[in-house]
């Protein structure tokens, strides 16, 4: 799956068809083609990575340490969108039939406790979680929420949500007021000042057929937002390096084909001029290492291949590294980010 699919994963809840029709095409435009995939635990890695990268791959989780994998011993479940927790364990999605919730994982795949329950037996009281991230304290878990207009069961956009992680099942805090069927807000980042970085769907006011993402910044819930991107630039999946001084992002600039992996300084609350690391074809889901000094993403060796994991090395610098490929035959979840863990 890749990192502009999930959302049209969702296309099997018809009433999730109007919602779907912008999120839909763009992350559509990362699918790929091929059903054969090799069993990481019979592969080997062509990079020793220092530390442990946790990848997901058709609804189960590995580690991968040195050049060896190892599955992760979960239960049953279609699990994805893993995540750094607290002490060092995994937040981690399993994906039901029309919902999905958040656990607690260790890191060989033990549930330590189950977050949000999103499944009822009432069909539109069923609801998705996604992209969870852990706020830069660690006392509060963000995630993406596809909340439900009840005047309007068709007006289904997702929004930025935060629960305090002692206490999941308190009233969640919302942050972000998504556009009207856009497909929303989703890829939530906590910052270490107390803020928000997202991404949101937009449509083109110009031309209805052109949908666009763009991040943007929230210095409090619903508070006013402040956009670090253009709609041209068209960038989504923020992900803040270590020391919160540098973003990493995918943008598409207006190519229908491919897209870039580019990093930006960040100075708290606006974006310098980014610096293209990586010229797809389809990149996705970068991840810094825990130095901050690398950086990890998804991509393919051409379009329609399954996506591998890819090492840019000295990509804070400035002369980063060619990007090296880490996985061979695999396919990759490109929508579930790599977690690395020194």
């Amino acid at each position: 799956m890749s990192a502009r699919q999930l959302l049209a994963g969702l296309a099997t809840v018809a009433l999730m068809a109007v919602f779907g029709l912008v999120v839909y095409s763009v992350l559509g435009t990362l699918q790929t083609k091929t059903t054969t995939t090799a069993d990481p635990t019979q592969e080997q890695a062509l990079v020793a990575l220092p530390g442990t990268v946790f990848l997901t791959q058709n609804g189960s989780i590995y580690s991968l340490h040195g050049l060896t994998y190892t599955k992760l011993a979960t239960p049953p479940g279609d699990w994805y969108q893993v995540a750094p927790g607290p002490n060092g364990d995994l937040l981690a999605v399993d994906k039901g039939n029309g919902y999905s919730d958040l656990y607690l994982l260790s890191q060989t795949g033990q549930v330590l406790r189950r977050l949000l329950q999103e499944s009822s037996p009432y069909y539109f009281q069923n609801h998705f979680v996604f992209y969870p991230r852990l706020s830069a304290n660690g006392q509060s878990v963000f995630y993406a929420y596809n909340w439900i207009d009840p005047a309007a069961d068709y007006n289904v956009d997702f929004e930025i949500q935060s629960v305090p992680t002692a206490n999941p099942g308190a009233s969640p805090t919302q942050w972000s007021i998504p556009n009207n069927y856009t497909g929303g807000d989703v890829s939530p980042v906590p910052t270490a000042n107390g803020g928000l970085i997202y991404t949101s769907f937009n449509v083109s006011s110009s031309n209805s057929s052109y949908p666009y993402s763009q991040l943007v910044y929230l210095s409090s819930p619903q508070g006013n937002p402040v956009y670090l991107t253009t709609p041209a630039q068209n960038c989504s999946e923020p992900s803040l390096n270590p020391a919160g001084n540098e973003v990493a992002m995918i943008c598409v600039d207006n190519r229908l084909q491919s897209d870039t992996l580019e990093v930006a300084t960040w100075n708290g609350t606006s974006l310098g001029t980014p610096t293209v690391l990586s010229q797809g074809p389809m990149a996705a889901s970068p991840t810094w290492s825990p130095s901050g000094n690398g950086l990890l993403f998804m991509n393919v060796t051409s379009r329609g291949n399954p996506f591998q994991l890819y090492w840019i090395p000295k990509a804070a610098t400035s002369k980063p590294g060619t990007p090296q490929q880490v996985t061979q035959n695999l396919s990759l979840n490109a929508l579930s980010a790599p977690v690395w863990y020194s």
